[in-house]
């Protein structure tokens, strides 16, 4: 992904300033030792270290080739030659842009979350009774637009209705190229405000909270049928005389944490425990990744995982037509058009992908981490 230009200036300024120099000096230091036979680290870091040692010499480079440029403009009393010096001075800046975007893709690497293709998503109603609930119906139907347009699946796992209208819970599995990757920063605290049908006296605030969790590719390797216990039960609720002549309903318990999943949606028992197994799958998957991020995300604007869902993302102000990115500090107009899922909301998700990517280079060489 192509980073945007104020992002692409800041990261430059980054990998310009002391700290950047400092961390592609160890690099190569690391690197020399590693040849040499006296690093530690494996042949995958040793591989890490030459793609970025590689790329920071290209910059240097263009670097030294504009340098000599500038030099020749500065010197030349030809101003048919200055001219044909400026164009070749521009090709060299756009050829150092390039080289220090490559730089930073090779400095911020891909991980199996950026390239994870599935993922579930959590809708929960919050403050605000009905309207609240209203809200977060709408917001469903927005991201299912977006999964559409994206062209990926989406699959309702579990769905709880409210009776007057709206969503009080649901939980939807998406696949698609990289979903995870765009739709992770959309876990958190979504606010409304606007004047309800059920009340038009006055302005209210309500609330629907997201959680994305990371789907595995494979079930089966992060939940093996011997890491749970498998309990069958009857279902209950709603349903007329068939309601609790068979045992559909299941709950599955991961026995190693005690994390304990269950499911009734389906009317047989076999989709039941699918769903159950998916959605163990991504709890236990979730809880991983919560582990590792309580680690570097402590001074990022962008939570990831658990933390997320507490944090107030975004508010949909409907009485002035604008939605505000609290993390982007970007307000955009037309809620409608924004709600329609499609290259509005892709906007932000995009944007805050590079955000993303931002954090992570400045931590990357803010904490020198080589490994």
């Amino acid at each position: 992904m192509r980073i945007s230009l104020a992002l692409f200036s800041t990261a430059r300024a980054l990998l310009r300033a002391e700290k950047g120099a400092a961390f592609l000096a160890a690099v190569d230091a690391r690197l020399t030792a590693h040849r040499s036979g006296d690093g530690v680290g494996g042949d995958q870091r040793a591989g890490y270290w030459d793609g970025i040692s590689r790329a920071a010499h290209v910059v240097e480079k263009r670097r030294h080739d504009i340098g000599i440029i500038k030099s020749f403009i500065a010197e030349s009393k030809d101003a048919d030659l200055r001219e044909i010096a400026e164009e070749d001075r521009q090709e060299a800046e756009d050829a150092l842009a390039l080289a220090e975007e490559e730089l930073v893709d090779s400095i911020v690497p891909l991980t199996e979350l950026d390239v994870l293709n599935k993922c579930q998503i959590e809708f929960t109603s919050g403050a605000g009774g009905q309207e609240a609930m209203l809200f977060t119906g709408e917001l469903l139907q927005m991201y299912s637009k977006y999964t559409e347009w994206r062209g990926w699946k989406w699959t309702p796992l579990q769905m709880q209705d409210s009776d007057l209208g709206g969503i009080r819970s649901a939980v939807i599995a998406v696949e698609g190229e990289r979903a995870y990757a765009a739709l992770r920063f959309e876990a958190g605290v979504h606010r409304v405000q606007r004047i309800p049908l059920t009340d038009k006296s006055r302005m209210h605030t309500s609330t629907a909270s997201i959680s994305v969790l990371p789907e595995p590719e494979e079930v089966s390797v992060v939940v093996p049928n011997d890491s749970v216990k498998i309990e069958t039960m009857r279902a209950s609720g709603p349903g007329g005389q068939n309601v609790n002549k068979r045992s559909t309903a299941v709950r599955i318990t991961h026995k190693e944490s005690g994390i304990a999943v269950h499911c009734m949606d389906e009317r047989f028992q076999h989709l039941n425990i699918q769903i159950a197994f998916k959605r163990l799958a991504a709890i236990l998957m979730q809880k991983r990744v919560d582990e590792v991020s309580e680690k570097f995300t402590s001074d990022r604007k962008l939570q990831v995982g658990s933390k997320a869902r507490a944090e107030k993302i975004r508010t949909y102000n409907f009485q002035h037509d604008r939605v505000t990115d609290h993390r982007l500090q970007l307000q955009i107009t037309n809620v409608e058009e924004f709600m329609r899922g499609q290259d509005s909301l892709d906007h932000v998700i995009r944007k805050l992908g590079e955000m993303y990517k931002h954090e992570r280079l400045k931590q990357i060489l803010e904490h020198c981490i080589l490994d």
